[in-house]
């Protein structure tokens, strides 16, 4: 090296490139270069973790576990309603069973002890060739010790992503400098930038209910329906093939819940008409679906659970959508509603037992 010291020059040039990436960590920095708030919802829920690890409350626990579906509780709604029991919302965009076993395992381990939870299946979420896993769940979550800990069962593949997107920083905040550079010359940007600010601080005081993006809205329009419909499909169904991993990571949630004797219902959201009759009658789909609900209904009744379909179920209606694959404002009541019924009886057949 003495006699050759550009040898070294590389290591040098390497080391200052990669402290110079983890600028793109900063929030400032990020702020100007992330398309949507994706990664709030995410990042917040280690911070949301922490203080349910603090809590010291004689109320009864509830958690959730869902996707974008299950995000937009009303808080206070839920306070004013259910006074007696805690519920901590640790949903997020586009999950997967990975992510719910991720949180069940780190309450779990923290020694918390549940007494309600509500866990969403879907069977888009469990594609494995659905790019939405790698571009959420595994950017924006997961320790590096639980991605180790089932480095056989996460494969090479994404042990790679991982640790590439948690290695450097501009990997997981693509820095697009045109797009930086327009928000940075747009004075009104900072008005979105404040909105992110005050959704990171909602979603902690509010225990991971998030604030509704868009209030009241529902969408009348039929063909708006039906066309996001197909496209929330082509994205989430691409290519389908049913994944070995995300069906390892269900059972062992199952596994636990039964280990803990943990009261919980399953459900699978309802999504508009339109989605649902693609879905379950289109040729690229219905059969995935059916394989799906086979599935998961074994694996349900093995461990002494049931799942809820609320598109097709006689103690559950609301026609109300914000598009294809989300229902509106004016359905989380009744859902919350049917679910305490489930866990009211569930708990009612266990005690009789």
């Amino acid at each position: 090296m003495r006699t050759k010291p550009f040898l070294i020059y590389p290591i040098v040039i390497f080391f200052i490139l990669f402290l110079f990436d983890k600028i793109f960590l900063f929030e400032k920095i990020k702020s100007y270069i992330k398309s949507d708030f994706t990664n709030i919802f995410y990042e917040t829920r280690e911070d949301l973790f922490e203080e349910l690890t603090k809590r010291n409350s004689d109320k009864k626990l509830m958690i959730i576990l869902g996707s974008s579906r299950l995000l937009y509780f009303n808080h206070q709604e839920l306070v004013d309603d259910y006074p007696n029991i805690d519920i901590y919302n640790f949903s997020s965009a586009v999950t997967t069973p990975a992510y719910y076993y991720y949180f069940l395992e780190k309450i779990l381990n923290a020694g918390i002890k549940p007494d309600y939870l509500i866990i969403e299946s879907d069977p888009n979420q469990f594609n494995s060739n659905s790019p939405v896993f790698k571009n959420s769940n595994l950017t924006y979550s997961f320790s590096p010790s639980f991605i180790f800990r089932y480095a056989s069962i996460f494969g090479k593949d994404i042990l790679s992503f991982y640790l590439a997107k948690h290695l450097f920083a501009s990997s997981k905040n693509k820095p697009y400098l045109d797009v930086a550079y327009k928000r940075f010359t747009n004075p009104t940007f900072q008005i979105l930038i404040n909105e992110g600010h005050k959704l990171r601080d909602i979603l902690i005081k509010d225990k991971g209910h998030s604030k509704n993006l868009i209030g009241d809205f529902v969408e009348k329009d039929f063909g708006i329906l039906e066309a996001t419909s197909e496209r929330t499909i082509s994205w989430l169904f691409s290519n389908y093939k049913p994944s070995e991993m995300q069906y390892f990571f269900y059972e062992k949630i199952l596994n636990d819940l039964k280990s803990n004797q943990l009261n919980t219902v399953f459900i699978w959201p309802q999504s508009s008409l339109s989605m649902q009759t693609f879905m379950r009658e289109d040729i690229s789909t219905k059969y995935h679906v059916q394989n799906w609900k086979i599935n998961v209904d074994l694996l349900n009744k093995k461990y002494g659970y049931d799942l809820f379909d609320l598109g097709n179920s006689e103690d559950y209606y609301c026609n109300s959508f914000v598009d294809g694959g989300h229902f509106s404002k004016d359905c989380y009541k009744p859902t919350m509603r049917f679910i305490m019924d489930k866990l009211y009886l569930r708990k009612k057949n266990q005690s009789s037992n």
